[in-house]
């Protein structure tokens, strides 16, 4: 199957990248990379410290993306060179020219349209790292620490419009929410799991059947990147956003 991978440079993105690349060998892979997510804003002092952090954990001597991308035997595409315009005919034209017949979105950082979703025969599928319809948007994992929850989730669903993960769940990954981790341990701790979930999808594409989906239930709430303000309460109950120890947790197999 001629599958197209739209990705982010970040630290879950390379180590669930990984996992993908492997998992599903003897595909035809070709992988498309967004350098953030969401468009120009200052963000505040901790969540910098965070992403700098990230990128020296994938600055550390593991495969690079452009290494990730030449074992799928690939090379890594992108859209900055247009101005981040994925939608526009320039952007659609490249992802027509990997004729796709499955999109995967994997943290992907830009919001994809009509003219994009149409393109593949099999649809369009996002790995969200959240419970939906409780936590769309980003961070979502941040939130349900802030919340208290006892479960965070990864969940596997259609992209169908512009929507921000609003499209049908194929199919949800729920683990304990480690209170005494970090937000960072417990993001990537999803991703083991949600391999799994894009991994089976494709298995049963690639065995003729076709991926049965719900219409998400319940109440919706968009979240986007944490203010000071929320930092703040999430710092009070003792929370962290990561910790050295976090360098040492490596998902991949």
């Amino acid at each position: 199957m001629n599958i197209t991978i739209l990705t982010n440079r970040d630290l879950a993105s390379h180590i669930a990248l990984t996992r993908v690349v492997k998992q599903l060998a003897g595909h035809r892979l070709e992988i498309f990379l967004s350098e953030k997510v969401g468009g120009d804003q200052q963000l505040p002092q901790p969540l910098l410290q965070l992403a700098a952090f990230e990128n020296s954990l994938i600055e550390d001597g593991r495969p690079s993306f452009d290494q990730l991308a030449a074992a799928a035997g690939c090379t890594i595409q992108g859209f900055g060179d247009i101005g981040n315009q994925v939608n526009s005919p320039a952007g659609v034209a490249r992802i027509q020219a990997t004729e796709p017949e499955l999109i995967i979105s994997l943290r992907f950082g830009l919001i994809i349209r009509d003219e994009v979703i149409a393109i593949p025969r099999y649809g369009v599928i996002n790995l969200h790292s959240g419970l939906l319809p409780n936590y769309r948007g980003v961070m979502a994992t941040f939130r349900a620490m802030l919340n208290g929850d006892s479960e965070i989730a990864s969940t596997l669903h259609f992209i169908q419009d512009s929507g921000v993960d609003t499209g049908d769940i194929i199919s949800m990954q729920p683990i304990p929410l480690l209170a005494d981790k970090s937000y960072l341990f417990n993001v990537l701790n999803l991703y083991a799991g949600g391999c799994e979930q894009i991994s089976q999808a494709v298995a049963a594409l690639d065995a003729g059947q076709l991926l049965t989906a719900q219409p998400q239930q319940g109440k919706a709430e968009y979240f986007s990147f944490p203010t000071e303000a929320d930092l703040a309460a999430f710092f009070a109950f003792g929370h962290r956003l990561f910790e050295s120890t976090d360098a040492g947790l490596d998902n991949t197999p």
